[in-house]
């Protein structure tokens, strides 16, 4: 099907938006989404599809707190989802409408011009979910063979990263984008660029055999290899 690709037994990636990924993990331990795309409608479609309602998501798993990535958890919730949501310790104020969005890295001129426009649409929507709880790097979770969540900082404070050990799949987020070629996060976009390139090195060093990325295709060949290629281009 068109923007529903199956990475592994019971693990599929959902072309959310427009060039915004998003996966369901479904099991004996119910319906986990890791990532809900933006406040718009294409998620509870793409769901049904895979024959799953709103209410059987048992819980949001969540990368970082951007809006395109924690958005649409408003609209599940009011199709009649009640999940448990649990992000990054480091973004979790946010999520909980505690703290604003980070801003960019003002190192480079690109993030001190994003700083200062205000963000389009639905990526300026505010993300607020005050039950919300942290995640913190080396948890392991039972679901899906195994999760182990893993600090990928750098886009944003408490930008996570989820190994499906089991499946020798890593969920990357936004540490890098795929979408013409496999490079870092724009530098614009990042809260800071430095902890991300080392975040580049953290997932290359778990070895996957798939690395999916919420911007673009899921890379699947040399991922390690090409990791690391691209941490030495952008040093």
């Amino acid at each position: 099907m068109r923007g529903l690709i199956e990475l592994a037994d019971g693990v599929h990636q959902l072309a959310v938006t427009a060039g915004v990924n998003c996966w369901v993990l479904r099991d004996e331990h119910g319906v986990t989404l890791i990532d809900t795309g933006l406040a718009r409608k294409g998620l509870i479609p793409k769901l049904g599809r895979l024959g799953i309602a709103p209410g059987d998501v048992t819980r949001v798993l969540l990368t970082h707190a951007h809006p395109d990535h924690a958005g649409g958890i408003a609209g599940l919730i009011r199709a009649g989802a009640d999940p448990t949501i649990e992000v990054g310790e480091d973004d979790l104020p946010i999520v909980r409408g505690e703290q604003d969005q980070p801003t960019s890295d003002a190192s480079t001129w690109s993030g001190r011009l994003f700083n200062r426009v205000p963000p389009p649409g639905p990526f300026g929507a505010p993300v607020v979910h005050p039950n919300a709880t942290a995640l913190r790097p080396g948890d392991h979770l039972p679901f899906a063979g195994g999760i182990e969540v893993v600090a990928t900082p750098g886009h944003t404070p408490g930008h996570l990263a989820f190994h499906l050990t089991a499946h020798g799949l890593v969920i990357g987020g936004d540490v890098l984008f795929n979408l013409f070629s496999l490079r870092p996060s724009p530098a614009f976009l990042c809260w800071r660029i430095a902890p991300n390139h080392t975040s580049m090195t953290r997932i290359a060093d778990l070895a996957p055999r798939t690395l999916a990325l919420a911007h673009g295709r899921a890379v699947t060949d040399d991922v390690a290899g090409r990791l690391r290629q691209v941490a030495a281009d952008t040093a």
